[in-house]
């Protein structure tokens, strides 16, 4: 009889440690996992927010959102490195990929606004950023050379170089 009374306590207790653990997972259903910090939908009301925790090297002259579409203007002086264009190109997919739930492309314009003064800043390089190709596990280039950086980006975003960018690349090396 002593052992049927245990088996019966450990049953009846086995069973509530299992109820309890099935309603904790109910719970946490809607916690990340890998993350510390969920993504949120961005929009219009808080683009401003997101784009302003970005660390970039480049000014910004304009941001657009639509629907699942953000497209970004820099402005690159002449004293710009090409690595910090390159960087930055880098940095903002990754950020708006990483922080947001309903980003699935990201446009980017680096204008040069250093132009003749002939009035509106002409373009050097712009790239085309789509979620699919974005591999949340890559890691950040702040200490990659520039060229492993041009590779990378060639061949996950959609990159096109103008002549003044190819110009401004042989002006400086």
């Amino acid at each position: 009889m002593n052992w049927l009374s245990r088996i019966l306590v450990l049953t009846t207790i086995s069973i509530g440690v299992m109820a309890g653990l099935s309603y904790l997972s109910e719970l946490d259903k809607s916690t990340s996992v890998f993350r510390t910090v969920s993504a949120q939908p961005v929009s219009e009301k808080n683009i401003v927010d997101v784009v302003s925790k970005m660390q970039l090297h480049l000014r910004i002259r304009r941001v657009e959102i639509s629907h699942s579409i953000v497209s970004i203007d820099l402005l690159a002086v002449k004293s710009t490195e090409s690595s910090d264009m390159l960087k930055d190109i880098y940095e903002i997919p990754r950020h708006l990929f990483g922080s947001s739930t309903n980003i699935h492309q990201v446009f980017i314009r680096v204008l040069d606004a250093s132009a003749d003064g002939n009035g509106s800043p002409q373009l050097l390089v712009a790239s085309d950023a789509r979620r699919e190709k974005w591999l949340p596990g890559d890691l950040r280039f702040g200490h990659q050379s520039m060229e492993e950086l041009a590779q990378y980006l060639d061949s996950h975003y959609r990159m096109t170089y103008t002549a003044k960018w190819h110009d401004r690349v042989k002006e400086k090396s």
